[in-house]
């Protein structure tokens, strides 16, 4: 949750030589403070619903895969398996947003043990720069934990999958084109709807793993709470 907070007694007072405040500014906006919301559990497999995974398949542009000649109705079906396969193994917290072009954005991301993510980019969201910020990450054959990190330029594809205890990650964002969320911003980079299955079919096999995760951002979720 993002407020302003212009009054707080530890930050420059700004005050213009009238003794009049006056607030420090940039392009991206004004002195704003923000306090974590609560995190969602990710839902269970037996309750995701249909429309659960419709929603979630709204989020990816698969285009390039239908371009190459994959039957559309293949690939659709595809990802909205492998979608239903992902849910019970993430969760993530949007922190900060200041919308437009010149904002910045910050997001909490949780991925349970072993969780593969698919090969993908965000188009219209902007250059992002990830932290970890506990457990870890394989990012092809360099592990990253706590305090590393990587820089995706804009539309860049990646993927990289959890280490044995899951992962925590920040994005940071800049020069988004479209709100977080928008429909269409996850552009599919699978090379084939052999390998969405195959995917699939490695998610499925750590669901079981995904049976806890943090109530509060850097806590350690690998133990019951």
């Amino acid at each position: 949750m993002t407020t302003n907070d212009p009054t707080a007694d530890d930050v420059d007072d700004a005050l213009a030589p009238d003794g009049s405040r006056r607030m420090f500014k940039s392009e991206r906006g004004p002195f704003q403070v923000f306090t974590a919301p609560a995190i969602l559990a990710p839902p269970q497999p037996e309750e995701i619903t249909d429309e659960m995974v419709e929603g979630f398949l709204n989020f990816f542009d698969y285009s390039d895969l239908v371009n190459k000649g994959e039957p559309e109705v293949e690939v659709r079906e595809a990802v909205k398996q492998m979608s239903r396969a992902s849910m019970p193994g993430m969760t993530s917290v949007p922190l900060f947003d200041q919308g437009g072009p010149k904002g910045m954005s910050l997001v909490w991301v949780w991925f349970g043990p072993n969780y593969k993510l698919f090969r993908h980019g965000h188009p219209p969201l902007g250059d992002c720069l990830y932290l970890v910020v506990a457990g870890s990450l394989h990012l092809g054959h360099r592990e990253l934990g706590p305090g590393d990190g990587f820089f995706v330029p804009h539309g860049m594809l990646y993927r990289y999958r959890a280490g044995s205890q899951g992962v925590q990650v920040l994005e940071i964002r800049a020069g988004t084109e479209e709100p977080l969320g928008t429909p269409g911003s996850f552009r599919m980079g699978e090379p084939s709807v052999k390998a969405i299955r195959k995917l699939t079919e490695d998610l499925i096999e750590h669901q079981s793993e995904w049976k806890h995760w943090p109530s509060r951002i850097g806590e350690d979720s690998s133990a019951d709470w």
